[in-house]
C-alpha cells in the first residue's frame, strides 16, 4: 500500500519509510533568533540530498554541469511537525513519490535524535533539455529514471508491489510540466 500524502500520514513517517539516508551536521549558522533551524535550511537540505543521490548513487552519475537535461524544480513544500536544532545531528530520508513522463515528485523527511519525525518536505522536478528549457522525447532520461526507481519502496508506483500503475501522460505532474 503507498504512503498517503496527507498530513496526518506524514506525521506517522518512519525512517525505514525512506530508501536512501544522509546524515547532516547541524551549524550555528543554521538556527535562527527561536533556537531552532531556519525554515529556509530544510529547503537546502532537501535540494542537497536529491542531488547527492543523483550525483553519487545512480550506476551512471548525472552531472549537472555536462548533462543535455537538467532538473528545475517547478513546486516546493514542507510540513513541519516539530524542530531540529544546533548542535545535532540529522537523518535525513529520501524517498520518490512519483514519477511522470517528464517530472520527478521527491519527498525528504527529518528525524533528530531517534523519536518521531519533525519536517517532510520535497518538491517536484521537471526534467527538460538544457538547450531548449522544455520537456522533450522521453522526459525524465532513462539514466535518470532507472536509477531512481529503488527510492520508488512505498509510492504507488513500487515496482515490487503487483499493483502499481505506471504513469502517463494524465498523472497531475505532467500537466504541471509545461514550462
Amino acid at each position: 500500500m503507498a504512503l498517503a500524502l496527507d498530513l496526518a500520514s506524514k506525521r506517522q513517517r518512519e525512517p525505514s519509510d525512506y530508501p536512501y539516508h544522509e546524515e547532516y551536521r547541524t551549524r550555528w549558522a543554521d538556527n535562527d533568533q527561536f533556537s531552532h533551524l531556519n525554515n529556509p535550511i530544510y529547503g537546502v537540505l532537501i535540494d542537497s540530498i536529491i542531488n547527492s543521490y543523483l550525483i553519487t548513487q545512480l550506476p551512471q552519475p548525472y552531472s549537472p554541469q555536462n548533462s543535455p537535461f537538467v532538473g528545475l524544480v517547478a513546486n516546493t513544500y514542507c510540513d513541519y511537525f516539530g524542530s531540529c536544532q544546533y548542535p545535532g545531528v540529522l537523518d535525513v530520508g529520501l524517498r520518490v513519490v512519483k514519477v511522470g513522463r517528464g517530472s520527478v515528485m521527491w519527498e525528504v523527511a527529518f528525524w533528530q535524535d531517534g523519536g518521531s519525525v519533525k519536517v517532510v518536505g520535497g518538491f517536484v522536478q521537471i526534467w527538460v533539455n538544457r538547450s531548449t528549457n522544455k520537456v522533450e522525447g522521453e522526459g525524465v532520461p532513462k539514466s535518470i529514471r532507472d536509477g531512481i526507481a529503488p527510492l520508488l519502496r512505498g509510492s504507488e508506483q513500487d515496482p515490487s508491489t503487483p499493483s502499481s500503475r505506471k504513469a502517463d501522460d494524465d498523472t497531475p505532474l505532467n500537466k504541471t510540466a509545461k514550462l
